[in-house]
């Protein structure tokens, strides 16, 4: 056989061998990314027991309120772990950042931590501060996460099918609120009442603590990929203002997404108790509702866009859909609170938010170079999550408490999203560019 025969062989092993590695890497990534955002997401579903159990006060509303306080805390070390973690992933690879067996085992510990805590009745005072430094442990963790899996889903493929497999973060976090939201709807119709406040709000994180082999499993078998070279010094980047500015747009192309996230996947099943008067066991459904429409339509609409060969349509569509859309939503909710109509207004509000949201998980990362993409990502995520996201519920819960309207949720989302949809539009466009 000769040298030119061998290498035709050769390159027709590596074609079909990519699409095989394609789906590994798209695997190992997303369910990762699941675990760990099934780890930190989850407390989110069961708020009310736990802040029955370790923020007791005179008012159910004030305990709640303490509760989500204690998840926006979780936030306080995103940016933190961002920062680090997204550096690191930038300087030595997407692989050594993913399989951090640290960050890992920390996310596990602290969904342990906060499983097998004793309740305020237990304990006192050490109770709440036990559950805060466990959510201190789990934003740290989490705070790399995104950039590392997402700079891995956009580069290790070809460059047909980055918004295809970039839609898939996205949908990963909707995944992980599926797994949450169902978990807690099974619960409630397998438990009694008593028993979900006495010991079945715990397994969800018990189970949580699975990320630690599964995911150290999965992610060591991600092709190793070496480090991004730099053409110049960063200091002497003629782009650095660039760079920067692309960094201050994704923040707030974030911001209205991250809000609409946390309300919509996470908030609504309390909302619907609380407000809308909705049995517990029904409510939870509002969250496996939304979540299943993250899960599904994500990667269409990210496959979408690569067709197209454009991001942008489809974002600022869906962002503007879904800012006309809201008002009326919530106002049908409040005035005919039945499940099926909530299920339905979220149906649809999700159907906007999915198109506004998978193809910018595209767009913004690839407006950063290989070499600084995951730690700008990393840390512009973490921060937009942290002071947005992390606080919608919280924000949602005392609006309401304030004014004593139950569509103050509504114009924060919406005044939020009109922010985000600004900002996403000022991106150049990138679908129809190869990047490295």
């Amino acid at each position: 056989m000769n040298l030119a025969t061998e290498t035709r062989l050769d390159t027709v092993e590596e074609t079909q061998a990519a699409p095989v590695q394609e789906r590994k890497i798209i695997v190992a990534a997303v369910i990762g990314n699941l675990l760990e955002f099934f780890d930190f997401t989850v407390y989110s579903y069961f708020a009310l027991t736990i802040g029955h159990q370790f923020f007791p006060a005179d008012s159910p509303v004030t305990s709640l309120l303490l509760a989500f306080a204690v998840f926006a805390v979780g936030f306080v070390m995103r940016p933190l772990g961002g920062i680090v973690l997204g550096r690191y992933a930038d300087r030595a690879g997407r692989k050594p950042a993913l399989t951090l067996t640290l960050t890992i085992l920390l996310m596990a510990l602290g969904s342990a931590s906060i499983g097998l805590a004793p309740t305020y009745a237990q304990i006192g005072m050490a109770a709440p501060v036990l559950i805060v430094v466990a959510r201190l442990v789990q934003g740290f963790a989490q705070g790399g996460e995104f950039g590392a899996a997402t700079a891995t889903l956009l580069e290790m493929g070809g460059q047909a099918s980055r918004g295809f497999r970039a839609s898939w973060q996205l949908a990963s976090q909707g995944a992980a609120a599926l797994l949450g939201s169902g978990l807690a709807a099974s619960l409630g119709f397998l438990l009694s009442t008593e028993t979900m406040h006495s010991w079945g709000w715990r397994i969800p994180f018990l189970l949580g603590t699975l990320i630690a082999p599964v995911g150290i499993y999965l992610r060591r078998h991600i092709r190793e990929e070496p480090p991004a070279q730099r053409a110049v010094a960063d200091r002497d980047d003629p782009k650095r203002g660039l760079y920067a500015r692309n960094w201050f747009l994704t923040i707030f192309a974030i911001m209205g997404m991250s809000v609409s996230t946390y309300v919509m996947m996470y908030y609504m099943p309390t909302y619907c108790i609380q407000y809308l008067g909705l049995p517990p066991k029904m409510s939870m459904l509002a969250g496996v509702a939304s979540s299943t429409i993250s899960l599904v339509m994500c990667p269409i609409y990210g496959a979408w866009s690569d067709r197209m060969g454009r991001r942008k349509p489809l974002t600022v569509i869906g962002r503007i859909a879904l800012v006309v859309l809201l008002y009326p939503a919530f106002w049908i909710m409040t005035h005919f609170p039945s499940l099926p109509v909530v299920l339905a207004a979220l149906i649809v509000l999700m159907l906007c938010y999915t198109m506004g949201s998978a193809p910018a998980y595209a767009l913004m990362p690839e407006n950063f170079p290989k070499h600084l993409r995951a730690g700008y990502m990393s840390s512009a995520y973490a921060i937009a999550v942290s002071v947005f996201g992390g606080t919608a519920q919280l924000v949602a819960g005392w609006l309401i408490q304030v004014t004593g309207n139950k569509m103050a949720p509504a114009w924060y989302m919406i005044g939020c999203v009109l922010i985000s949809l600004i900002a996403v539009s000022m991106f150049e466009e990138t679908g129809n560019k190869a990047i490295d």
